[in-house]
């Protein structure tokens, strides 16, 4: 489960009014508590970038090379299947709007559909190290709870 800086500040509230770890440790699991949605594309934008070897300018730039075109054609794949976030929002993250996006995602279905360019193993990568951001920022919200409450997670 990975916190936000707000939720570390409530566990840290709630330890410190005498809530014991069970109590704090289930009020955040009822509540669902994740990543918030801009985080998570800051995620997988980055681990396109990473996966495709782009710089951020390069990635929200207006060329059309099919290295750039498949990079945000991932971004908008992974995007839409691995958050909540609206058409809009998705786009706006490349200087897009929401009918590029769709028309991307679609391109992407089916481009994965038919594997072509080896566009499968490039999502599949992609969404590795995408897991790995998270798994990471995961142990590192994990440690300051920790630290800020004297438990051991």
């Amino acid at each position: 489960m990975i916190y936000s800086e707000n939720d570390l500040y409530k566990a840290y509230t709630l330890f410190k009014k005498g809530f014991n770890f069970y109590d704090v440790t289930n009020y955040f699991k009822r509540n669902n508590v994740t990543l918030y949605d801009k985080q998570k594309i800051e995620l997988i934008v980055d681990a396109v970038l990473l996966h495709y070897q782009l710089k951020e300018k390069e990635f929200s730039g207006k060329s059309r090379v099919r290295h750039y075109v498949n990079a945000r054609g991932a971004y908008y794949y992974l995007s839409r299947n691995l958050t909540k976030n609206s058409l809009q929002f998705i786009g706006r993250r490349v200087n897009r709007d929401h009918a590029t996006v769709l028309n991307g995602y679609r391109l992407m279905v089916d481009l994965l559909e038919f594997n072509t360019e080896g566009i499968k193993e490039d999502i599949e990568e992609i969404t590795k190290i995408y897991n790995q951001y998270v798994q990471a920022k995961n142990q590192e919200n994990n440690y300051l709870i920790e630290q800020i409450c004297n438990v051991k997670i």
